[in-house]
């Protein structure tokens, strides 16, 4: 039976009252102190020889950059290649808000000017990127794809667009999300796979702008599914990072406890060169980790053989008979790299279906307090869904809260320590293709179920495509690990593509 968004807050809020806390001493983890583990077993990938790696012909973030260096392309070229891509795809698909046409041509021209001083950027120097609308670009709107925020301009950039622009990254234009991160289908988007069906959400329009070119890499947030979802069903490569990894200082929050930001590109090779780029600590966000800086490239193309991945059975049941195809022939392939694929029970469906509950009531009630003062001044300008979202979560009490932040930790600490036999685990993405744009409202809670646990707790996890289906849409691999192996989790995705391939629109 498919639920609308009262009743669905009304099943989530039934669910977590029924879980019962295991001691009343349990303090709820209102933030997110992870521990470390498995950091030897990341170490020992990234000192294996490397596997061979398949050139598509396509351009990548690194190679592009190697032309620019080159005198091979210019930057403007590159941006006038982007921003034609844009005025041809954008309107039926709508993948962007706002288009930064002159100040992306001026960022572009500046850049050549470094590059041929000699004084190149950095490792994005001159490289198209989207930023999705809820992530502050100074001088840009931010209305997080609502009324309710239409004359919103920012006057600084966030802490991850500042990196990324330090990086030469040139930002041609924020991007559609569902209104105010809230959803997991930007309904008034359209996938670039057949545009009869959403683009999953809610970084919807960052994945659109990578999945057709209109940039070579995007920046998203991830509170519930919102990168990976969006990631997969438009067959693209998306990473949600452990949590404090990346700063959120600069993004309208939705869930302080749950945000995080991450890359969207078309390869694993070209995410950990945004997510290089983004990793550091940033004193302005509570959630941030302090720990070195990394070069996530140094995990590509790594083998894998000897590793062991668990497969939970919760995640594969109800889902699309293509999806369940390609994801077992995604396991052979991990077999064929020498990889130990292993049928495990946790998280159980009893589990799975708890930590999406109290997943769902931690971040509504959240982004209920960050809405509180915008509800009560101009709550007849947000979209129905995103209404009832809040005026649910307004009505969530205290305690239902506290009681899904006492089962967030006792989750957290059982699944590190399913974690600790084997090295990560994997699961389809979402349990089915992207729906029809006029079935969206029936999918709030079913696309995200294999994603919420996840971003609940803090893990590190990617979501690349394995395959597509008969109809030609894509359908995407999730990869999980332990708090910060997101090393390891990189090299899982890279030894996978590297066989597989990249989708390609």
């Amino acid at each position: 039976m498919t639920l609308g968004t009262r009743e669905s807050f009304a099943a989530a809020l039934a669910r977590v009252r029924r879980y019962a806390a295991d001691s009343p001493e349990r303090r709820p983890a209102l933030g997110l102190r992870l521990p470390e583990i498995h950091r030897n077993r990341v170490m020992a990938i990234g000192r294996a020889p490397a596997l061979g790696r398949k050139d598509d012909g396509h351009l990548t973030i690194r190679s592009t950059v190697q032309r620019i260096s080159d005198g091979a392309l210019t930057s403007a070229e590159l941006v006038e290649q982007a921003l034609e891509r844009i005025r041809e795809r954008n309107r039926p698909l709508n993948a962007f808000t706002c288009v930064l046409e002159a100040e992306a041509r001026r960022q572009a021209a500046a850049l050549d000017a470094e590059a041929r001083a000699g004084a190149p950027r950095g490792p994005l120097h001159g490289i198209p990127v989207a930023v999705k609308d809820v992530i502050h670009v100074e001088g840009a709107p931010t209305t997080a794809s609502s009324r309710v925020l239409d004359d919103s301009v920012a006057t600084a950039d966030a802490e991850a667009v500042r990196r990324l622009r330090e990086a030469g990254a040139v930002f041609v234009g924020k991007t559609s999300t569902h209104e105010f991160a809230l959803g997991v289908t930007t309904p008034q988007s359209r996938n670039p796979w057949d545009p009869a069906r959403i683009p999953g959400g809610s970084s919807g329009g960052s994945a659109i702008a990578v999945a057709t070119g209109m940039s070579l890499g995007a920046l998203g947030t991830d509170t519930r599914a919102s990168i990976r979802i969006p990631a997969a069903l438009c067959g693209v490569v998306g990473m949600k990072p452990t949590f404090g990894l990346v700063s959120t200082w600069g993004v309208v929050t939705l869930s302080w406890s749950m945000d995080h930001v991450g890359p969207i590109a078309a390869t694993v090779e070209d995410v950990t060169v945004l997510l290089t780029t983004l990793v550091g600590h940033d004193p302005r966000d509570p959630g941030s980790v302090d720990r070195p800086a990394e070069d996530f490239g140094r995990y590509l193309g790594r083998r894998v053989a000897g590793l062991a991945v668990g497969v939970p059975a919760a995640c594969l049941s109800d889902c699309d008979k293509e999806v369940l195809d390609a994801f077992e022939r995604a396991e052979q392939l991990f077999r064929d790299l020498g990889v130990r694929m292993v049928a495990i029970n946790e998280p159980g469906p009893d589990e799975l279906e708890a930590a999406n509950a109290a997943g769902l009531i931690v971040s509504r009630a959240e982004a209920a307090s960050f809405h509180r003062e915008l509800f009560a001044r101009r709550g007849s300008l947000y979209t129905r869904d995103v209404f009832e979202q809040l005026d649910e979560a307004h009505r969530v009490p205290a305690v239902d809260y506290l009681q899904a932040q006492r089962f967030r930790r006792e989750f957290m600490e059982r699944m590190i320590r399913r974690l600790e036999p084997v090295d990560a685990l994997a699961m389809p993405t979402a349990p089915l293709p992207a729906p029809r744009a006029d079935e969206s409202e029936a999918y709030l809670t079913t696309l995200s179920r294999n994603c919420v646990p996840w971003s609940f707790i803090g893990f590190p996890a990617i979501s690349l495509p394995c395959g597509r289906t008969a109809q030609g849409l894509p359908i995407g691999l999730e990869l999980v690990g332990a708090p910060f192996a997101d090393g390891l989790v990189v090299a899982m995705a890279s030894a996978f593509e590297t066989v597989h391939g990249a989708l390609r629109t």
